[in-house]
């Protein structure tokens, strides 16, 4: 229990313009104490992608073409490091989920994307080890 009063939160990049989506996600860090940074352009994006990924524990990608999604997906899949992709998607979920998985997607969410669904997705990929 102290440790927990000591550590980090786990650190989420969301990139993505669409404000129910960033509504959702905010709200589901907020019950499970998970530090949210948001990108809403690919300008937004890269200028997160100077800091470097060092720290994150998972970047959400909206492959919403608003954002340039699909190229910021494709991008991170040469050079994200060790964080889990997550893609988003609110084309046909069943055209878009291989294509994802297939360049390196730990999963893929169509939209609309629930507050519980993010929850989820939080708890999956951000666990803190147990002690």
């Amino acid at each position: 229990m102290l440790y927990e009063l000591f550590m980090s939160p786990p650190k989420v990049l969301l990139i993505s313009g669409d404000p129910e989506i960033e509504r959702a996600a905010s709200e589901a860090a907020r019950r499970t104490r998970i530090a949210l940074s948001v990108a809403r352009t690919a300008h937004d994006a890269v200028k997160e992608f100077t800091h470097g990924f060092a720290g994150l524990n998972l970047i959400l990608v909206d492959l919403d073409p608003e954002v340039h999604g699909v190229t910021l997906f494709n991008a991170l899949d040469d050079c994200h490091g060790k964080a889990p992709v997550v893609a988003l998607t609110g084309c046909e979920e069943c055209y878009m989920k291989p294509l994802a998985m297939g360049r390196g997607a730990a999963a893929c969410l169509g939209k609309p994307v629930t507050a519980l669904q993010f929850a989820r997705v939080f708890e999956d990929f951000c666990a803190t080890p147990s002690t």
